[in-house]
């Protein structure tokens, strides 16, 4: 098995009005067994406190963009061109990550790679 603890993660977080949730989503991101991420959170033209709750949250693998609101599609593509992992995990900003979420994913991945097309 490949050590998967060499595997660059990217986490791509589509945002709009999250302000009251966001924060505990993050949260739960970076406390992941799995260390080894960059999480990318597109803001999609909000209008409420998101990127004030965003940008209280000191931690060098964050990477915060805005844009006009275009919808939830445009904000994950945006994020995936900015993304540089060797794997890609689209979230929602109101959803809450298992603290084993991304390990186990890459544990499967590349015991799986063989199988792949």
């Amino acid at each position: 098995m490949q050590n998967i603890n060499k595997n660059l993660v990217s986490v791509i977080i589509p945002c709009y009005n999250a302000a009251l949730f966001i924060n505990e989503t993050i949260g739960s991101i970076l406390n992941q067994s799995h260390q080894s991420i960059e999480l990318i959170i597109v803001d999609d033209g909000s209008t409420d406190e998101s990127k004030s709750v965003i940008n209280l949250i000191s931690d060098n693998r964050i990477y915060y963009y805005y844009q006009k609101n275009n919808g939830v599609s445009s904000a994950r593509n945006l994020g995936f061109q900015k993304s540089i992992g060797d794997f890609v995990v689209f979230f929602d900003a109101d959803d809450i990550m298992s603290f084993n979420f991304i390990k186990d994913r890459l544990i499967h991945l590349n015991d799986n790679k063989q199988n792949a097309v």
